[in-house]
């Protein structure tokens, strides 16, 4: 769409502030009104200004694989099953197009890095999985949204945003917790409980860890405690990438819906037609 005289003159001003909170959120908006009024932009300013800069920057964003594409690459790379770290990657450059996906690489790569020395991998799991818990809800002040439910926000499911305020729902803590856990090799999967999603330490005496709820360690009759059944295989299943990304979705949908965000719940939506499709 073109923008008025006015308008154009007012999104110029906004790329060229000195708070970058303001520019990255006009360059949000701008990559939403889509390549036509990015060009607008492009056309009005002169080449060595923040305002290009910023304009031109967006316009790479559009260019950028569309998160349908992604996906589809995804699950045809994944011979048994998704990459995860990608898929949930794929996700939040939906909504936040500025992100790049070494940048969360590199944090958790570093995250990993910084707890590896607290490890012992001779130790015993519960000791292993205490010192984790110590340095992501200790030291990092990790913590799980209260009431979430009650208070919807996508930025709780987003990785980079779990990353930048260190809060989420279930299973983005269990996700963050689990890619920090392949990275450091301990045999941690995810389990699609019902209504709460959590981990389990894979050994000779398996126990569940609950991350959002500061990596809580529970039997499997305490996990049948927390939603009210009697634990079966049904009810502790071991859920794959695909399944957590798929979970990952419909709260995202859920979330946009209960917002009434029409446009990003129906993005969410094919997303999930899209995987559910694999």
């Amino acid at each position: 769409m073109a923008l008025e005289p006015k308008d154009l003159a007012i999104v110029i001003d906004f790329l060229a502030d000195t708070d970058p909170e303001i520019v990255d959120k006009m360059c949000r908006k701008l990559f939403d009104l889509g390549p036509g009024t990015v060009e607008q932009v492009l056309a009005s300013v002169a080449d060595d200004s923040a305002a290009h800069r910023e304009a031109s920057r967006v316009m790479r964003w559009l260019k950028a694989p569309r998160p349908e594409t992604a996906l589809r690459t995804l699950l045809d790379e994944g011979a048994e099953d998704i990459d995860l770290e990608a898929g949930l990657f794929a996700l939040a450059h939906s909504v936040y197009p500025e992100i790049e996906r070494h940048r969360i690489a590199e944090r958790l790569d570093r995250m990993a890095a910084d707890t590896e020395a607290n490890i012992v991998p001779s130790d015993h799991p519960i000791r292993i999985v205490r010192a984790l818990n110590t340095f992501l809800f200790g030291d990092l002040n990790f913590r799980g949204k209260q009431n979430y439910d009650k208070d919807p926000d996508p930025d709780l499911s987003f990785i980079n945003r779990v990353l930048d305020r260190r809060t989420g729902i279930p299973i983005s803590l269990s996700s963050i917790y689990l890619l920090l856990a392949r990275r450091l090799d301990l045999p941690i999967v995810g389990v699609d409980m019902p209504m709460h999603f959590i981990l389990r330490y894979d050994h000779e005496y398996p126990f569940y860890i609950d991350p959002f709820n500061s990596g809580r360690i529970l039997t499997a009759s305490e996990c049948g405690d927390m939603i009210g059944k009697a634990v079966t295989d049904d009810t502790l299943p071991i859920a794959s990438n695909l399944q957590i990304l798929i979970r990952t979705t419909g709260n995202l949908f859920m979330t946009y819906t209960a917002l009434g965000d029409e446009p990003r719940a129906e993005s969410m939506k094919s997303y999930i037609d899209l995987l559910q499709g694999a």
